[in-house]
């Protein structure tokens, strides 16, 4: 489902920061800029009982003004999703965005008791 642009169809492309807190989700949206400056969040919404929630309230805020967006979801860049399959099918994509974050942390995991056992 991942599609391929070529270096003259590339567009801004926001960051969306994910983020569960005690018992709703939370997004914010970063808006990179030319040369990798990645500046702080610029709008924040709160509240989402689910990350299907949310990535749906995403989907609809950024309308049809960005065809893709990099994912981050609790600090973990977890890849690039089609703002399409955020709207039409957001459960799907949560679960893929979890078990992403998922592989992430256990490689992190895998990294760190590497390097304790280098260091032991």
């Amino acid at each position: 489902m991942l599609k391929t642009f070529g270096r003259g169809e590339r567009s801004m492309q926001p960051v969306v920061e994910l983020r569960k807190d005690a018992e709703s989700y939370t997004y914010g949206v970063r808006a990179p800029r030319a040369g990798g400056v990645v500046p702080p969040v610029s709008f924040n919404e709160v509240g989402f009982a689910t990350l299907a929630a949310c990535l749906l309230h995403v989907a609809r805020g950024l309308g049809a003004n960005f065809p893709r967006i990099y994912v981050r979801l609790e600090g973990h860049c977890v890849g690039e999703r089609d703002v399409t399959a955020l709207r039409n099918e957001p459960e799907r994509v949560a679960v893929e965005l979890e078990a992403a974050h998922r592989a992430v942390r256990a490689k992190q995991l895998q990294v760190g008791a590497v390097e304790e056992s280098l260091q032991g």
